[in-house]
């Protein structure tokens, strides 16, 4: 219901940003403001904030539609949106100088088989009966760095080229981060079976 709530403001905002532009009916604005949602749910990724996260979103839509002429049609739009908010959040980090949580690899346990032969009964059981919300409250839970790549690759379903550009770090990057967000998410729901 609340999705649904703020979609339709974006909706009405994205005609009053259209309008104001002098854009019409059917342009860029539309797409924009579909895009709204997953625009949240990544900032979200990337501040673990409620507030922050919808500002971002807003901030987001607004410089896309202010510079929609360096869009170049036919390209991925939802791709071209996490960049630009990728660097609002990174920008807004810079003037903070605030710092990502970083988790030393000492701290990773990684001597599970991601294969499934060498998981543990306990492991393949929290696989089988998590539930949406504890995934999401697992990933929720990890720190940005892998978080954000982590949720472009499973959840927007980018690949890691295209998380590479978004996130503006090699695709090696991303799939080390991807490996190591997937380790760490499948420890913190196996913590939460317990």
């Amino acid at each position: 219901m609340q999705l649904h709530t703020e979609l339709a403001r974006y909706h009405i905002y994205a005609e009053l940003v259209a309008d104001t532009a002098g854009l019409g009916e059917g342009a860029i604005a539309e797409q924009i403001a579909a895009l709204h949602p997953r625009l949240l749910r990544f900032a979200w990724s990337l501040t673990r904030d409620e507030h922050e996260a919808a500002d971002l979103a807003q901030e987001t839509v607004l410089r896309a539609l202010s510079s929609q002429w360096r869009f170049t049609p036919g390209t991925n739009l939802r791709a071209w949106l996490f960049r630009i908010l990728r660097n609002l959040y990174l920008n807004r980090q810079r003037s903070s100088t605030a710092r990502a949580e970083m988790v030393p690899l000492d701290n990773l346990d990684l001597s599970h088989d991601l294969s499934g032969q060498g998981r543990s009964p306990v492991e393949r059981a929290v696989i089988l009966k998590a539930e949406l919300a504890e995934v999401l409250a697992a990933l929720r839970s990890l720190p940005a760095a892998y978080a954000a790549p982590l949720h472009l690759t499973a959840v927007e379903e980018l690949t890691y080229a295209e998380t590479a550009t978004i996130l503006g770090i090699p695709p090696g990057t991303v799939m080390s981060r991807v490996y190591r967000g997937r380790r760490l998410l499948l420890a913190r729901l196996t913590e939460q079976a317990r």
